[in-house]
C-alpha cells in the first residue's frame, strides 16, 4: 500500500470548507499514486473541546451526521471519481444525545469501516460519548489496517489486542498538536521536538517497536497564529 498523511488544520464549524480541503489534499495524494489518503481526528467537523470557550455542544448536535451521511455520501462520490480511498474523522450521529467520535474509512465502493473513538478525552466529555470496546481490522489494498484514534493509543492492552488480530498498519489519527496547558515552545520544529520525545513515542514508536507492526501517526496543525509558521504538511 502506498500511504498519504495530511496534517491540517480543520475549523470547527467549517465543515464545508474542511471538506474541500480534504478533497483537495486527496487529489495531490492521488497524483502521488496514493491508495489511501488518512486525515488527522475531527477532519470533518474540527474540534469542540472544552478548552475552546467558543465550543457549544448545540452547535455540535447540529453539525453532527449519521454515517452513511450526506457528508460520507460526498467522500465516497469523491473517491470514485478520484480512485482513492479517504480516512477522515467525523461527528457521528447516534441514537443518543451526544455523537460519536468516529473516523471512517470510504472508496468507491462505500463506507469500509468506522471507527469510534473508545473513550473520550477530558476536554472532549461534554461534547462526546465513549464507542465502547469495539475495535475489527479492515483489508485495504492488500494490508491489514487497524485504526486507534488518538488518546486511545495510551492503552498498551489495545495495542496487544491489535497484534492479536494480526494487522501490518496501525493507523493513529491525533489533535494532539499541543493544548494551551502544554510547554512545547514557540514554533512548528519546538513542537515536533516535543511530540518526538512525548506523545510520539509511547503512542506509536514504542508499540511500533515492541509488536512489529508499522504505525502512521497523522496529526492536525493547531490552528493559532503562533504556528503557522508552518505550511500544510503532506507525507506519502
Amino acid at each position: 500500500m502506498r500511504l498519504g498523511l495530511q496534517t491540517f488544520c480543520a475549523r470547527r464549524g467549517q465543515k464545508q470548507a474542511n471538506v474541500d480541503r480534504i478533497l483537495g489534499f486527496a487529489e495531490t495524494a492521488r497524483n502521488e499514486g496514493c491508495d489511501l489518503i488518512a486525515f488527522p481526528e475531527f477532519s470533518v467537523n474540527g474540534p469542540w473541546v472544552s478548552y475552546d470557550p467558543d465550543a457549544h455542544l448545540a452547535d455540535l448536535l447540529t453539525d453532527a451526521e449519521p454515517i452513511p451521511g450526506p457528508t460520507t455520501d460526498l467522500l465516497q462520490q469523491e473517491a470514485g471519481r478520484l480512485n482513492i480511498a479517504l480516512g477522515v474523522g467525523i461527528a457521528e450521529q447516534g441514537l443518543a444525545q451526544k455523537p460519536f467520535n468516529a473516523y471512517v474509512i470510504i472508496d468507491n465502493t462505500g463506507i469500509r469501516h468506522v471507527q469510534r473513538k473508545l473513550q473520550p478525552t477530558d476536554s472532549e466529555m461534554a461534547f462526546y460519548r465513549g464507542g465502547g470496546d469495539q475495535i475489527s481490522p479492515l483489508e485495504l489494498a492488500g494490508t491489514r489496517i487497524g485504526i486507534t484514534i488518538c488518546a486511545d493509543n495510551e492503552n498498551p492492552q489495545l495495542h496487544q489486542r491489535w497484534h492479536t488480530l494480526g494487522i501490518e498498519l496501525l493507523l493513529e489519527p491525533h489533535y494532539d498538536c499541543i493544548k494551551r496547558f502544554q510547554k512545547a515552545g514557540h514554533s512548528w520544529d519546538d513542537l515536533l521536538k516535543f511530540n518526538r520525545h512525548d506523545t510520539l513515542h509511547r503512542r506509536a514508536y514504542k508499540p511500533a517497536q515492541k509488536l512489529g507492526f508499522t504505525t502512521a501517526y497523522v496529526d492536525a496543525k493547531d490552528p493559532r497564529k503562533s504556528f503557522e509558521d508552518h505550511p500544510e504538511w503532506p507525507h506519502f
